[in-house]
């Protein structure tokens, strides 16, 4: 009787540390850390594709990039690039920028002085300076997801989302300041400008509302 107290006592003085384990681990798991940040400034798929650069996140080191080039294509020309992402923030701008010339058209399709993303605790927005489509000055502060299609000679019709603003299935939410959807020698090209995300504290962020009227557009 007493070797099987004895055993049954080491028994439950093993077992009751490996339980209080297993009771705290739950606990620990469920303080880890929010949704990361990110944002890019150019990014390009199609006859011409440009990987998002200079891309950024919060879980990354360094959390802030610039760049003042983007080698090796023929579709994109600027000054600068920057990018930031910290936990519950993220930023992204560029400036000077034309698009397509000498790539799929001789002329400028699109040219700006600034585009910017930024991203606030879930809340996104975007800053155009100076923007002009194929000689159409767009005009800023753009509700969400503001569209048009101004034609191009040469090229069709040339889709723009302004502000473009997508919530993700993480809570997080998605602002790409200005996006391009070209035809050219029978492919599509997209271009993104400025793209930041982040989440709010909560981890969710709020439900962007897509705005289908035209943008206006200035000659």
């Amino acid at each position: 009787m007493r070797k099987h107290l004895r055993y049954g006592a080491i028994a439950s003085a093993v077992v009751a540390p490996a339980a209080a384990a297993v009771a705290i681990m739950p606990t620990a798991s469920a303080t880890g850390g929010g949704t990361p940040s990110s944002a890019f400034g150019i990014y390009a798929a199609g006859l011409v594709n440009i990987p998002r650069t200079p891309e950024v996140s919060s879980e990354s080191h360094p959390s802030t990039k610039s760049v003042v080039s983007v080698p090796g294509n023929p579709l994109v020309h600027l000054s600068v690039i920057r990018t930031r992402a910290v936990p519950g923030h993220a930023e992204a701008s560029v400036v000077d920028l034309k698009v397509a010339k000498a790539a799929i058209s001789p002329d400028a399709v699109l040219s700006a002085k600034l585009i910017s993303a930024r991203c606030d605790d879930g809340d996104g927005s975007s800053r155009l300076v100076n923007v002009r489509l194929a000689g159409h000055a767009i005009q800023a502060g753009m509700s969400p997801n503001s569209r048009l299609t101004v034609p191009v000679e040469g090229l069709g019709g040339v889709q723009v989302t302004v502000n473009k603003q997508v919530r993700n299935p993480d809570g997080s939410v998605t602002v790409t300041a200005l996006e391009l959807a070209v035809q050219a020698l029978g492919k599509s090209q997209t271009i993104a400008v400025s793209s930041a995300t982040c989440a709010g504290s909560s981890g969710e962020a709020p439900r962007p509302t897509p705005v289908p009227s035209n943008l206006p557009v200035t000659g």
